[in-house]
């Protein structure tokens, strides 16, 4: 009989697609369920042939999900809205898993043919293992049918559990082993059964996990919801199912809000008091930044967020910060309306408040960027999108051409004899994204301050006026408005140096473009754009290293202007 005579499908969406999916999903957990029952019954007590009877049923499990799995693709595409679409591709994602837990316990009754004696497992309590699948079986339909997300939760908390009798059996068979060699291949057999079942508890998880998403329509990791419930109630305002995704971040954070249907201009959920803004990634990171916001706080009261809590890591290395939500627009976003000729304005008001920033805050004695390592860090990335512009050398006529990572080892010992006179308080990601304008408050505030330390204000300087010159505007008069912008965020640096008597300000930024030309060529899909990058680059190196070879004061370096040009 096939999968489907046996399910008695209706014809189409029309019949009721959610309830029937559902019984669907009803049908394959059942077999599921038995498959496991039959798998422990046979550790218990091994039975002829009933290997293969385990075959022919995971045969049965696998076929059956697959259907039941295109089925609800089907009906993602059918016309069904975004709750609609979000469940269907839940369900297939999860009928997909359920098979594969049937797979890892096929693995697990296969491991018994190794055993020298069939009793040899019942030493090793394996029921705790087997009680808690068929916990989180039991969890998955009323948890759909109901809706209910603490079900998805108690779901995701047995991977733990499992973890932790993996953990104890782990370490007691790896003493057994060292006592007892005679009896590795039981033991090591006997390993690989436990590991079996404690991989079904990573699949538990990823069922509750896409549970979670169903019904938040949020793609959250286990550990990112709980750190936000835990972060939310600490706060006192708002619930999991408010969030919304704004980013995920290069550094490897998650980032989205929390709060009021128009936080965004959407409807995230009913939700009174503020919206927060909720990051949760690595801890040091988190950690990091939690200290930089608090200093910037101290210092300049309202320019950075406010932190509203923070949730320190437990275990798992990440963290969660939730700070004030800020309602309006970053600089980014000005430039890029069309003619919106404003946007430069509000880029001068932004430098002046960094100009007060970097006066207030300055350190006398020398202290160096370390333009170069950092390019050299991330040279990496760069070569793997673009080796052929990377590593490209040779010769033309008599002109040899040196690869980038050549030239960059040459002008490491230039900018060691090339210090800034001074340090400051830099942003440290400097960039148009960074800075927004405060609709409430109608004032600048700066974001983001996870880099922020006391370092040379060329870093600064390079990295916005490259966050200008890589916008994505293509016309003619947009590009000429970005060199406009860029230009104007050289002539400010170019003004508070001398006001600094910092006589070495044009040497030192133009080893900051040159790292920054060549960094960003990383976040560069268009191929000719990203050429265009490394060429800069490579010709600002080029012109370093021929003026450093030349002995003469940095002090009379100048800046090449064709740099301030894409």
């Amino acid at each position: 009989m096939s999968p489907a005579e046996t399910l008695h499908l209706p014809a189409g969406p029309a019949a009721g697609p959610s309830k029937a999916v559902r019984g669907d999903l009803r049908l394959l957990l059942a077999e599921v369920g038995q498959f496991l029952a039959q798998v422990r019954a046979y550790l218990a007590g091994p039975e002829a042939g009933a290997i293969e009877d385990l075959r022919h049923k995971l045969a049965y499990i696998s076929t059956l999900a697959l259907w039941i799995r295109n089925q609800n693709y089907d009906l993602e595409t059918a016309g069904a809205d975004e709750d609609g679409r979000r469940l269907y591709h839940g369900l297939a994602a999860i009928t997909g898993r359920l098979a594969r837990i049937s797979e890892l316990a096929l693995n697990v009754a296969r491991q018994h043919a190794h055993l020298s004696r069939p009793d040899f497992l019942d030493d090793y309590d394996l029921a705790d293992f087997f009680d808690e699948i068929d916990l989180g079986l039991s969890l998955i339909r009323p948890a759909l049918s109901q809706r209910k997300i603490k079900q998805a939760v108690r779901l995701c908390q047995l991977e733990e559990k499992l973890d932790a009798r993996y953990a104890d059996r782990f370490a007691r068979l790896v003493r057994e082993l060292t006592a007892r060699p005679d009896r590795a291949g039981d033991l090591v057999t006997t390993l690989m059964v436990v590991h079996y079942l404690e991989r079904i508890g990573d699949i538990l998880l990823e069922i509750g996990e896409e549970l979670i998403h169903i019904f938040l329509g949020e793609q959250l990791k286990f550990s990112q919801y709980q750190a936000l419930s835990k972060a939310l109630s600490v706060t006192g305002g708002g619930r999991p199912e408010a969030f919304q995704s704004i980013w995920s971040g290069r550094s490897g954070c998650r980032i989205g809000v929390v709060g009021p249907g128009d936080a965004l201009g959407g409807q995230v959920g009913e939700v009174a008091g503020e919206p927060v803004i909720f990051k949760h990634g690595p801890a040091a990171k988190l950690e990091k930044e939690r200290e930089n916001l608090e200093t910037w706080a101290r210092l300049w009261p309202g320019l950075p967020p406010a932190v509203r809590a923070f949730v320190p890591a437990e275990g798992g290395g990440e963290a969660a910060l939730v700070l004030e939500f800020i309602r309006g627009s970053t600089l980014k976003d000005m430039f890029l309306l069309p003619d919106n000729h404003a946007a430069l304005d509000e880029l001068t008001g932004a430098l002046h408040i960094m100009a007060d920033i970097w006066r207030e805050t300055r350190v006398d004695g020398e202290t160096r960027a370390g333009f170069v390592r950092q390019a050299e860090k991330r040279l990496g990335p760069v070569r793997a999108l673009y080796p052929e512009l990377v590593n490209f050398e040779g010769a033309l006529g008599g002109l040899r051409i040196r690869s980038l990572a050549d030239l960059m080892a040459e002008a490491a010992p230039f900018e060691r004899d090339l210090p800034a006179p001074f340090a400051v308080r830099i942003h440290g990601d400097f960039n148009l994204s960074n800075l927004m304008r405060d609709d409430a408050r109608g004032r600048y505030r700066f974001i983001d301050l996870y880099r922020s330390r006391l370092s040379d204000y060329a870093q600064d300087l390079s990295v916005m006026i490259l966050s200008i010159l890589r916008l994505p505007l293509a016309r003619a008069a947009e590009r000429e408005r970005l060199s406009l912008a860029a230009r104007r965020v050289w002539t400010f640096g170019r003004d508070f140096a001398a006001s600094q008597h910092d006589h070495t300000l044009e040497a030192r930024l133009t080893f900051g473009l040159a790292r920054s030309y060549l960094t960003s060529a990383r976040f560069e899909p268009r191929r000719g754009t990203a050429a265009r990058f490394l060429g800069y680059s490579r010709h600002l190196w080029e012109k370093l290293m021929k003026y450093g070879r030349s002995g003469r004061s940095w002090a009379e370096f100048k800046l090449d202007k064709s740099a301030l040009y894409v």
